[in-house]
């Protein structure tokens, strides 16, 4: 089984990016954990650059039909996820193949 685990935070010390490591280090063999680094580089979303599609939304993308399971790790901001994970959401959205009836989601908020 592969899991993609999304830290929604950007600070390089997070307590739920340390998390989601743990939880890479604590799964089984049989269980691949691969954290997400690249959500500070994707661009903000905007549908007149949705066509050329970006190298690290593509990347992106390609992970999340790669992987079994996602999880989700954020802090909350303002009552709601942060805003570089709404922003990874809002381009996940826009594929097809990746609606958020595809995969069963995990939020873990501290």
């Amino acid at each position: 089984m592969k899991i993609l685990a999304i830290s929604g935070s950007l600070r390089a010390s997070s307590n739920n990016t340390s998390l989601l490591c743990a939880v890479a280090r604590l799964a089984p063999i049989d269980i691949g954990v691969e954290l997400y680094r690249d959500l500070g580089n994707l661009p903000l979303f905007n549908p007149d650059i949705e066509a050329t599609d970006p190298p690290v939304v593509a990347s992106l993308r390609a992970r999340l039909i790669a992987a079994d399971a996602v999880i989700i790790a954020s802090p909350e901001y303002a009552h709601g996820v942060t805003g570089a994970l709404k922003n990874a959401l809002d381009w996940r959205s826009r594929t097809h193949k990746l609606s958020f009836w595809t995969y069963k989601m995990s939020l873990a908020d501290r």
